[in-house]
């Protein structure tokens, strides 16, 4: 009958159950982490330093209009238009090589209408400080940008309606006889074509039923 190896110390054995023990709870914690990040109405994804997709979750597919599956893996120039994809990659290069995060307005074109993001863009660090990956997170910006164009259109057209009222400002000579209005010390102009020539108003005219009294006596 061959010998049975002494069992091991029993701080040993201690030892293993609890790091056995915190490597469940990790795994827990990472799938209640990633849980809550799959279930955000927020994008919410992760880059390699070449572009690649390491994770994108639920609402960031939606974004897309693309399975989860098509795009981790695939690279920006994948998934966006090259305008766009360019735009998002000289972002994250920067991220990668700085080390410094990152905010941004990005659009996401779609066959409703184009949709606008502010993307924070994060960098992940390894023990040695390098950037290792970047992770992401968007809020839709397109009711406030639609918001911020409707009134700027509005103001260039209050500013354009502006520029050509206009208006009679300071003291107006006029002759206290005949209101005729003073242009300079020798030309005089009758007030009806002065303020129409200043101003967006224009004349039409009446008699008074004093004036009508005083030079049309009698009359009907």
């Amino acid at each position: 009958m061959s010998a049975q190896p002494p069992p091991g110390p029993p701080a040993a054995a201690g030892e293993l159950e609890a790091l056995r023990r915190q490597v469940e709870q990790l795994r827990a914690s990472e799938a209640s982490f990633r849980s809550l990040l799959d279930e955000s109405s927020d994008p919410i994804f992760s880059f390699l330093p070449d572009g690649t997709y390491r994770y994108v979750n639920q609402a960031f597919a939606r974004g897309v209009g693309r399975a989860r599956e098509e795009i981790v893996g695939r690279r920006i120039f994948d998934v966006f238009e090259p305008s766009e994809a360019e735009k998002r990659f000289a972002v994250l290069r920067q991220v990668f090589r700085t080390g410094l995060p990152k905010v941004f307005d990005v659009r996401v074109p779609q066959r409703e209408g184009d949709r606008f993001y502010q993307t924070t863009v994060q960098p992940v660090l390894d023990a040695d400080g390098a950037v290792v990956s970047a992770m992401c997170s968007s809020k839709d910006v397109t009711d406030r940008r639609r918001m911020e164009t409707e009134l700027t259109e509005r103001l260039g057209e209050l500013e354009a309606a502006l520029a050509h009222v206009k208006r009679l400002q300071g003291i107006i000579p006029i002759c206290a006889h005949c209101h005729s209005v003073r242009r300079d010390p020798e030309t005089w102009q009758q007030l009806e074509t002065y303020v129409s020539e200043h101003s967006e108003a224009q004349f039409s005219h009446g008699i008074c039923p004093t004036c009508a009294e005083r030079h049309f006596p009698g009359g009907t």
